[in-house]
């Protein structure tokens, strides 16, 4: 009898017991599944180093630029992995609603920065024969052409293989170089670009980032119109804490044109078709996003 009743007390506590961890588990198994997409998933590449990092650096990247950056808002750069990209897609809006991306001349007399990102000693992502900065710089020189055409005035923060701030400065001083020509200029947009990579070579893809305050809709209009343009993978748009964008005033966007780490990206991004039609994509975005306000 004695048996029996601490059999059936076990089972009452193991029951008990049950009750309040399976949903605690659950909890904490879906708090592992996001952390573990976000770093399978991982898309930016860093603005400091020239390769992937690794799982460590992934972990490194999750902590500091997911969960402390935001809020310290301290961190320079871009992150090493995806740690700034949501896995739900900003819904791009209705075409019906988006406006025309003719230009009615809503261009004129815009001051507008073209930043290519990295360059000289720093030349970003780095894979299948291909060099980030000279992605960056190539589309940037075509987007100036098409910018300007249209009555903007254009300010690239380079137009050679060089670093902005003179070389040997620190990577902060670098991203202030850049956010200064904007600043000082009275820009009425910022455009930073980019190429990406990841360590899964599969992944290939266009995204576009932007501070969450100041650019959202910057962002659905010119990474609608790249994907026309370019029919590249979809990865929609997100919001960054990156130093660029969160440090000038005017509405800005970091665009991450594709992955050289992909080999077939890595060839369409050396491409001067596919790079005009990359150029061509951003513009028509900036057309619509000021035909719209």
């Amino acid at each position: 009898m004695f048996k029996k009743k601490c059999l059936s007390a076990c089972l009452l506590v193991i029951l008990f017991v049950m009750m309040i961890f399976v949903p605690v588990q659950s909890v904490q198994a879906a708090g592992l599944d996001s952390i573990v997409s976000t770093l399978a998933q991982s898309t930016v590449s860093s603005e400091a180093s020239t390769g992937g990092g690794g799982l460590v650096n992934e972990l490194l990247d999750l902590l500091f630029n997911k969960i402390l950056g935001p809020v310290l808002n301290i961190f320079n750069g871009k992150a090493a992995s995806s740690s700034n990209t949501s896995s739900a897609k900003i819904t791009p809006l209705p075409s019906g609603n988006a406006g025309s991306v003719v230009d009615s001349g809503v261009l004129r007399g815009k001051v507008i920065v073209v930043d290519p990102g990295h360059g000289g000693s720093n030349p970003g992502a780095v894979a299948n024969n291909d060099r980030e900065a000279d992605n960056n710089l190539a589309v940037g020189l075509k987007l100036k052409d098409k910018l300007s055409a249209a009555g903007a005035k254009v300010i690239l923060t380079r137009s050679t293989d060089r670093t902005v701030a003179p070389e040997g400065s620190s990577l902060g001083q670098e991203l202030e170089s850049r956010v200064s020509l904007a600043e000082t200029n009275h820009a009425d947009m910022f455009i930073s670009i980019h190429s990406n990579e990841n360590p899964d070579s599969s992944i290939a893809g266009a995204m576009t980032f932007y501070h969450s305050a100041k650019s959202p809709q910057l962002a659905l209009s010119v990474q609608s119109e790249l994907i026309k343009a370019t029919g590249a993978v979809d990865k929609g748009t997100s919001p960054a804490t990156y130093y660029v964008l969160r440090n000038t005033s005017m509405p800005g966007i970091l665009v991450e044109m594709g992955f050289v780490s992909n080999a077939a990206e890595a060839g369409r991004l050396q491409n001067d078709s596919y790079q005009n039609n990359i150029a061509q994509g951003i513009y028509a975005g900036v057309v619509k996003y000021f035909n719209n306000r």
